[in-house]
């Protein structure tokens, strides 16, 4: 069943890494075509998107990948330290294209083929909340912390679309009035205003994937939904401790015991109550002597 799941994450995350690397491709080459920045920043945004993707598979291999020789407890970690990654460049790529609009729009702006950028963002919004939605319909599915990050990935992408069609817009409707002159600053003013709004996006994502590698207790709604289902067999919460790292849960479970017979069958028991946890559980439990 784990390999399953395994699999159709794997799905997930090649298929948003092939409509990544299409939309990078005409991106960058309608960008050029028509000269716009904001479509320039699309396909750059899309070309990160695609290497971040194919870093997000090679993750999740990671992640699944028996404990070895060298790493001995295996290597979980490679989701959340992936996520961290993702959101520093993605914030990168932000800074990056924000002085490039600034410094545009000190030295009088930039003209544009206004017809051929519409017909371009129009597509790139279809495709792009298309992807997304879907995304997030499989996460529902996978309940994988990579998944969701490529999901947020393609609504920063959804929305960065729709801003640049909207500015697109305005600068043809500017372009049949006696304010035609300020259409030039439209493009380099639409790529700020994306810029900054996206940037919170990925300064959560670096956060929570530093969160899960420094394992910070989950949030309460996960701590509370497992203290109510292991008091049906009679275990405190103060028993308890646990951490969340990418798509697992590491819990472990302290118990006291007065006779060796009390061990038996108390893992399954365990294992069996958090069988249907929508986190893949990784237990440990540990006895001592009362």
């Amino acid at each position: 069943m784990l390999f399953l799941k395994v699999g159709r994450e794997r799905s997930t995350l090649i298929f948003s890494a092939c409509v990544s690397g299409f939309f990078a491709l005409t991106g960058v080459i309608w960008g050029l075509w028509t000269d716009s920045l904001a479509i320039l920043f699309d396909g750059a945004y899309s070309s990160v998107s695609l290497v971040l993707s194919m870093l997000s598979v090679k993750a999740l291999c990671w992640a699944e990948s028996p404990a070895s020789n060298r790493f001995n407890f295996g290597r979980i970690l490679a989701e959340p330290l992936v996520i961290a990654i993702k959101g520093f460049i993605i914030l990168l790529v932000c800074l990056v294209s924000l002085v490039s609009a600034l410094n545009a729009l000190m030295t009088g702006g930039r003209e544009i083929m206004t017809d051929m950028a519409i017909g371009f963002a129009f597509f790139s919004v279809i495709g792009c909340v298309y992807t997304w939605r879907y995304l997030k319909r499989c996460n529902l599915i996978h309940q994988s912390a990579l998944v969701d990050a490529e999901a947020k990935q393609w609504c920063m992408d959804s929305l960065l679309s729709a801003a640049v069609l909207l500015g697109f817009m305005i600068v043809w409707g500017l372009s049949q009035t006696v304010y035609a002159h300020w259409a030039v600053y439209v493009d380099p003013l639409l790529v700020v205003l994306a810029s900054v709004y996206i940037m919170a996006v990925p300064v959560r994502m670096m956060l929570q994937g530093m969160r899960e590698i420094m394992m910070i207790s989950p949030k309460p709604d996960v701590r509370k939904s497992v203290y109510r289902t292991l008091s049906v067999i009679g275990i405190q919460p103060s028993q308890c401790k646990m951490a969340k790292v990418g798509s697992y849960l590491l819990l472990e479970v302290t118990i006291g015991i007065e006779r060796v017979q009390q061990m038996e069958g108390l893992q399954q028991r365990i294992d069996l109550q958090l069988e249907g946890f929508p986190l893949e559980v990784k237990t440990q439990v540990l006895f001592y002597p009362k």
